[in-house]
């Protein structure tokens, strides 16, 4: 339960960060500013998934 809560809480958090990022470009980029919030949040992905990753050069090496 307290992992469900707290991906919530990710989740939320990146995308206030994708609107505040997609409000400060509105005025520049117009609608692409939504390009930017997206990329924001598919970064924000995919470094989530790389944390869940074991790291190979690790396992090579014996260390994991």
């Amino acid at each position: 339960m307290r992992e469900l809560v707290t991906d919530l809480l990710d989740v939320l958090g990146l995308l206030l960060v994708a609107a505040g990022v997609a409000a400060a470009l509105l005025p520049l980029l117009g609608w692409g500013a939504l390009a930017a919030a997206g990329v924001v949040v598919l970064a924000g992905s995919w470094w989530a998934a790389r944390q869940d990753r074991p790291d190979p050069a690790a396992e090579r090496r014996g260390a994991a």
